[in-house]
């Protein structure tokens, strides 16, 4: 097991993904517990396309749920550890 979260660890380093500004205030909005309809709300925009964008988000990482999305998020670097709410590794240094 633990060679199996070390070969993802690896693999997640590489990971190399772009999110869109919309993506990435998505899923900083549910790496903080929103829901979707919460995020959707704050975003002024539908249930649906946050969901949609989760999705995408998904696909694109070989992500099963959220919380290996956020997971694999934090592990790339796209969100900064020790950061409440959660927020980009850029906006984070500024």
């Amino acid at each position: 097991m633990a060679t199996d979260r070390a070969s993802q660890a690896e693999e997640d380093q590489g990971l190399d993904v772009t999110l869109t500004p919309r993506e990435t205030a998505i899923l900083c909005l549910v790496a903080g517990g929103l829901t979707n309809s919460e995020a959707a709300r704050a975003l002024h925009i539908s249930r649906h396309t946050v969901a949609q964008h989760i999705a995408d988000m998904l696909r694109r990482v070989a992500a099963r749920n959220r919380g290996e999305l956020i997971a694999r998020a934090y592990s790339a670097g796209i969100l900064a550890p020790g950061t409440w709410p959660p927020r980009t590794r850029d906006s984070a240094m500024n």
